[in-house]
């Protein structure tokens, strides 16, 4: 029998530490990620209260403090006590509200983007998560219900590429409707796209096999059922960019969902006849490149029906956005002796959301009774319950901004002594004053949010290879998670500030 060196028993520790693991509630994961989105209403209290007195480097160190280490701590060591946390950040919040007794009139406030804030800050977060997981499972510090699931369930990393391609789906030109309608011959159309698409997805393609080569040549350990053998994040999205395309070119984006969801019942009913699903969960040896890359190639229409489930819940977000800043429709509420108003457009679409997140809900747990949720199948349960989440999520981050409007039309009410306040909205920019709605954090994190990944994935390669990572002491490794995020987060805030934007 051939003796296992040091290093090589490492390895496959390391290896069954990070499989084999049965996830958790979709309900516990929500639970996680609410603090998020009261981290971003006390980020802007806090930085409102004292942007006179302090310098931009500090209110973005503020915003980090505010927005990234709790998310650290909530990923980790509070996993626990996601519901007490979100209860300190309201109580928090409100105190300070309470505190700001006026709006100064020497203060400037930043315009706003032509981004949505509360898609902006959605990218972000995706993005932010990742980043930690994918350090933070190599720690015993990090709860194993979050580690992804081997073959059917919920966990928190299961939603990382899930929530990265309805990310990029939201605000794809297609979601945006900027894209000109099919014109022409269709073979020269889809051939004319065809190049695009190379010249798109080539970077990805090269990142993958660069990616492979890396881990094959490094002994880095490697979780052959996530993607397969060869496969990996990278290579998949550059299929899905293929795909989409084709798609987007030869359909309007106003089918874009009904497109979407007859992919992902096809998908649905191939995985469920002739033994597919059971060959790409089953032990099967993997003698070629099929067979060794199965989870990965059989995953790929999942995730093309899913982008295009994401175009049509973009569509919804920035039609109804567009008609609110075209319209400016607002109805004005008073209470507790302040008045303020709120754009009916931004409540329609509050209400659209809720409806889409209910309805996808249910057809996640029809899907569950029925087929199961596995993140390795990309199956129906999977793609609904990533849209179900996005909407939730994305409507939550929605109410947020909602607040921090009207926050500001009361604080800078409050002045005069007036109950009728000036009103303070996402676009004033040209006259009067705006209020930065995202923090620069974020805004830095999507400039380059391939690059902010890809970052984050070499850190993690460098940390896993200097230091043996399932024997550190929680404390350390928490530590040790934190500077990482800090100089992945750090990278990008240069490249922001320098207007360095890396095309991959």
């Amino acid at each position: 029998m051939e003796l296992l060196s040091e290093d090589q028993r490492y390895r496959i520790e390391q290896e069954e530490f990070v499989s084999n693991h049965g996830g958790n509630s979709p309900m516990e994961i929500i639970f996680l990620m609410l603090p998020n989105l009261f981290t971003i209403s006390l980020t802007h209290l806090v930085v409102l209260k004292y942007s006179r007195k302090v310098s931009h480097n500090i209110q973005t160190s503020i915003e980090f403090i505010l927005n990234v280490v709790p998310c650290v701590l909530c990923c980790t060591i509070l996993s626990e006590y996601t519901k007490i946390v979100s209860i300190v950040l309201v109580i928090a919040s409100v105190l300070i509200f309470r505190s700001i007794h006026q709006l100064p009139k020497e203060i400037r406030l930043e315009k706003s983007t032509k981004r949505i804030p509360f898609l902006t800050h959605f990218r972000a977060l995706t993005n932010i998560i990742t980043a930690i997981c994918i350090l933070a499972v190599d720690f015993r510090v990090f709860p194993r219900k979050f580690a992804k699931t081997e073959l059917y369930g919920y966990s928190l990393m299961d939603t990382g590429v899930g929530l990265f391609v309805m990310a990029n789906a939201l605000v794809a030109p297609e979601a945006r409707d900027s894209l000109d309608a099919p014109r022409g011959n269709m073979m020269r159309r889809l051939s004319e796209n065809a190049r695009v698409c190379l010249k798109g997805s080539a970077p990805l393609l090269i990142l993958g096999f660069g990616r492979f080569l890396a881990v094959e040549y490094s002994g880095y350990q490697k979780h052959v059922s996530e993607y397969g053998v060869h496969w990996n994040f990278f290579i998949t999205l550059a299929f899905v960019k293929i795909f989409t395309s084709t798609i987007s070119n030869a359909i309007s984006s106003k089918f874009a969902g009904l497109t979407g969801l007859w992919i992902i019942i096809m998908h649905e009913y191939a995985l469920s006849t002739n033994g597919l699903k059971e060959w790409v969960l089953g032990n099967t040896p993997r003698v070629d490149f099929v067979s060794a890359n199965r989870e990965g190639l059989v995953s790929v229409p999942g995730y093309v029906g899913l982008y295009l489930m994401g175009i049509a819940v973009g569509r919804v977000i920035h039609m109804t956005y567009n008609s609110s800043r075209r319209h400016a429709l607002f109805t004005k509420y008073k209470s507790h002796g302040f008045e303020f108003t709120c754009n009916k457009f931004l409540l329609v679409l509050v209400t659209k959301l809720f409806f889409m997140s209910c309805i996808c809900w249910a057809v996640t747990l029809i899907c569950e009774s029925r087929f199961g949720v596995s993140r390795r199948l990309t199956n129906a349960g999977y793609c609904f319950w990533i849209v179900a989440l996005s909407a939730t999520v994305i409507n939550g981050l929605l109410l947020v901004d909602i607040q921090v409007d009207i926050v500001m039309q009361i604080v800078s009410g409050r002045k005069k002594g007036r109950s009728e306040n000036r009103r303070v909205t996402f676009e004033d920019n040209d006259e009067g004053e705006g209020v930065r709605i995202t923090p620069e954090i974020f805004e830095a994190v999507n400039y380059n949010g391939l690059t902010f990944f890809l970052l984050a994935n070499l850190m993690t390669g460098i940390v896993n290879m200097s230091m043996r990572t399932l024997y550190v002491e929680d404390f350390n490794a928490l530590l040790v998670i934190i500077f990482y995020i800090v100089a992945v987060v750090l990278v990008s805030v240069i490249l922001h500030r320098y207007k360095l934007q890396v095309k991959l």
